[in-house]
């Protein structure tokens, strides 16, 4: 388990004064990302130059949004690995020590020369995973494409999207799909499975479809490959 204390910035916040969703993503992120580097395999999570791990789905509950200058702290576990699938849970607690996110997430251990999946190396689980650590998976790995959809909108990637391996950082994946939904919703739940991932000047479509409380936001790329899905649980802000 590791912690990272943080004050919610100005710069994270939206003209209310909450966090955005995307934003509690790139905290789970840097939290993640921060232990791997404490651990001592750097910013990738492993010690293999070509070697990476890459996010191909989370579910995130969302209780309540921190709020500017609000004092928190992230919190990551790394649960499971099996095969070269790996399982980290989140959890963000307020100064109260209110659970008002939580969120698990699966990852896939990949060689980045083949860019294909490898099997993970023991000496990595036995790094990660802590004795006793609850091994209950509450996360599902794909969502389905199918739905009445319609196109709302293209996006053309810029350099300033991508991340280290040169793919859509997964937290703007979050961020075009926050556009999606009209003033005065909030959400609750969000679920994202990761496909393919974008690159540099791909043309992203980005297609909507509704059923019942849940928005579903899935993107497609020039060539028809599916880059995402999303589905958002939402309600009316009181």
């Amino acid at each position: 388990m590791y912690k990272m204390n943080i004050q919610v910035r100005y710069s994270e916040v939206d003209r209310h004064g909450k966090t955005q969703l995307h934003q509690i993503l790139e905290y789970f992120q840097d939290c993640g990302v921060f232990q791997t580097v404490d651990l001592g395999f750097g910013n990738t999570g492993t010690d293999h130059e070509n070697e990476a791990w890459y996010l191909i789905a989370w579910d995130v509950q969302i209780s309540r949004y921190p709020t500017m200058c609000e004092k928190l702290t992230v919190i990551t576990e790394p649960y499971k690995m099996k095969g070269f699938y790996g399982y980290r849970r989140y959890r963000i607690i307020d100064e109260q020590q209110n659970v008002i996110v939580e969120a698990d997430s699966i990852w896939i251990f990949m060689d980045t020369e083949k860019m294909i999946p490898v099997k993970i190396p023991e000496h990595l689980t036995k790094g990660y995973i802590e004795d006793g650590v609850d091994e209950t998976i509450r996360v599902k790995r794909k969502l389905s494409p199918n739905g009445d959809w319609k196109e709302l909108d293209t996006i053309t990637v810029p350099r300033v999207f991508l991340d280290s391996n040169d793919h859509v950082n997964n937290a703007y994946y979050v961020l075009w799909a926050e556009e999606v939904l009209p003033e005065g919703y909030v959400v609750r739940e969000i679920k994202v499975d990761y496909r393919q991932a974008a690159l540099l000047n791909d043309v992203i479509h980005i297609h909507m479809a509704k059923e019942g409380d849940i928005w579903k936001v899935k993107y497609v790329n020039q060539d028809g490959q599916l880059n995402a899905v999303i589905e958002m649980t939402v309600m009316r802000e009181k």
